[in-house]
């Protein structure tokens, strides 16, 4: 088993005081733009286009401006003056921006710590809700019918998102945690997936989580637990 120094975890837990899990609804009035409800550090991951790698599963790899789109859920890209996505991301093995790692697995995810097999990552994206229409004597009536933001505005909203919507929509910002790593993949943070992912530790973790009150929705919790798995793995 491998031991963390008592002052190397209370480090990364100060320097990863992180709030807890959120999803925040955003509702979009009709005759005005989804881009306006979105500044750009809203927007973006970064406050600006960073120096950044994409390494693709070909072993050939991409040097440009990188920054992951939120709003959008692309990586994106600027060979000039303006921003274009990765047409393919099932493509990239992972992307390199700064110091930050993201890999791709039915949406960009972003490392916060681990190593592999047990790598934890959060995922942030917008999830169209329902858009909703006037029912009479002012009241908005929900219609429904649309599954996903991306199925609403394809695969990129760039052109739609600076349009002046004609019915009110609702949209919410969702932050997910999910563990696993870039050869099995990624699953949602949960007990029973971490059980599943670790067969051969499970009585060790049933035992870690019978003495220690883990949320499963509270990123300082997982991080925890994730600092504990890094330990025994």
């Amino acid at each position: 088993m491998k031991a963390i120094p008592t002052f190397i975890l209370a480090l990364f837990l100060i320097n990863f005081a992180l709030p807890a899990q959120v999803k925040k609804t955003i509702t979009i009035k009709a005759g005005t733009r989804i881009i306006d409800y979105f500044p750009f550090n809203e927007r973006y991951r970064y406050t600006e286009f960073l120096d950044g790698k994409v390494l693709f599963k070909d072993s050939t790899f991409f040097a440009a401006k990188l920054n992951y789109n939120i709003l959008l859920g692309e990586m994106q890209y600027i060979p000039k003056k303006d921003t274009f996505a990765f047409a393919n991301p099932k493509e990239i093995d992972y992307v390199e921006i700064g110091q930050d790692t993201f890999y791709y697995d039915n949406g960009y995810l972003e490392v916060l710590y681990g190593h592999d097999p047990a790598i934890m990552t959060v995922k942030q994206y917008i999830k169209f809700v329902d858009f909703t229409k006037e029912a009479g004597y002012g009241m908005q009536s929900s219609t429904g019918g649309i599954d996903s933001y991306s199925s609403m505005f394809g695969a990129s909203g760039t052109t739609v998102q600076k349009l002046n919507l004609k019915e009110d929509i609702v949209l919410t910002r969702n932050t997910e945690y999910y563990l696993g790593n870039n050869k099995n993949g990624f699953l949602l943070y949960r007990k029973k997936t971490l059980l599943k992912s670790f067969p051969q530790y499970k009585t060790t973790i049933e035992s870690y989580l019978k003495e220690n009150h883990i949320n499963f929705k509270a990123k300082d919790d997982l991080l925890k637990l994730t600092v504990f798995l890094d330990s025994i793995i």
